[in-house]
């Protein structure tokens, strides 16, 4: 008779709840003629005035560009500071290097918190026009260079840490300005001092530019397209049900989750009229741009970031979601 053998049962993994944007977690926020969620904090509340500086520099920069993209990443400094000297240096030349590199306008939103530790440390956020930048890997390595040779400090990467938003469509908008409102929570900042807890630069909007509607960031024409087209995508799953199973679906909630970088380039193309073939079948070369800040050098054929003087423990910030499901986990439990 066999010998039965009782092999240990492997437990399944948990699978990550996917993070939704509910009435629990999240505040109406009016802006113009719409309200838009908005975070809501555990303790305390949020800062209105931060709240409307940032869905204004939405709107803003939306009146310039179609696209945007919008970078998270979070930094810390070596020592305390008293006030903003440092951050604000680093900030200024930040904005003037992006500008050059990639020849759009720049926006910058940066708060500074501290809880229980000794030091501060800073969220940061960028936007940018994403018909210059689609992806934040080089951005992020570049701003990662910079902080630590100014300030001699270190960075924490964010997952999901950027997003592709898009003139009028308000959809895009959410979960994008649901994320940059937690920088403008109350709590954290109370041991800021006489420094500011929110540091932004200004920018002038586009001449054609009607500050009287919000159509840079709802614009009816935009939604009902939207709808049409996803009124068709339901009708061709109806039309072709073994078509299903290949077609992959994007989360229906959570953010910073933008579409496959082939799949962006695909839609590019096809709304233009123009070819842009040479994008898709760039000419094959032996030259690799790079990219340089003082000693550091950013290399695209290699994809990483090359310190010369500066050794860099990097980690998962604790202010900001492990993954995109499990944002509430992590938040205010500094």
């Amino acid at each position: 008779m066999a010998k039965q053998t009782n092999k240990p049962s492997r437990k399944a993994k948990p699978r990550k709840k996917r993070f939704c944007i509910t009435k629990h977690n999240s505040t109406l926020f009016a802006y113009k003629n719409h309200a838009y969620d908005v975070f809501k904090p555990e303790h305390k509340c949020l800062r209105k005035s931060i709240v409307n500086t940032i869905i204004s520099d939405y709107e803003i920069m939306h009146s310039h560009y179609k696209r945007l993209l919008v970078a998270r990443i979070d930094l810390h400094p070596s020592h305390y500071s008293f006030d903003n000297q440092t951050i604000t240096q680093f900030l200024e030349q930040l904005q003037q290097l992006l500008e050059a590199q990639y020849k759009c306008k720049v926006i910058y939103h940066c708060a500074r918190e501290q809880n229980t530790s000794e030091i501060e440390h800073y969220h940061l956020e960028v936007l940018l026009s994403a018909h210059k930048i689609k992806h934040s890997y080089r951005l992020q390595s570049l701003i990662k260079a910079m902080w630590e040779m100014h300030a001699n400090g270190t960075v924490s990467f964010v997952e999901n840490p950027y997003c592709i938003t898009y003139r009028g469509d308000k959809s895009s908008l959410k979960s994008a300005i649901y994320r940059s409102s937690y920088l403008a929570k109350e709590h954290t900042k109370e041991l800021n001092g006489k420094a500011k807890g929110f540091l932004s630069n200004k920018l002038a909007p586009a001449t054609d530019f009607d500050p009287t509607t919000d159509l840079m960031l709802v614009d009816p024409e935009v939604t009902f397209n939207n709808n049409q087209r996803k009124q068709a995508f339901k009708h061709f799953q109806i039309a072709n049900p073994q078509l299903n199973s290949q077609i992959t679906r994007p989360p229906k909630h959570g953010w910073f989750n933008p579409l496959s970088h082939d799949q962006q380039l695909k839609a590019c193309i096809a709304a233009k009229p123009i070819s842009l073939e040479h994008l898709t079948n760039p000419p094959l070369s032996d030259a690799k741009p790079k990219y340089r800040y003082k000693d550091s050098l950013i290399n695209d054929q290699a994809n990483e970031v090359i310190t010369q003087h500066v050794t860099v423990i990097t980690r998962l910030s604790a202010h900001e979601p492990k993954s995109d499901h499990s944002f509430f986990d992590h938040l205010d439990h500094q």
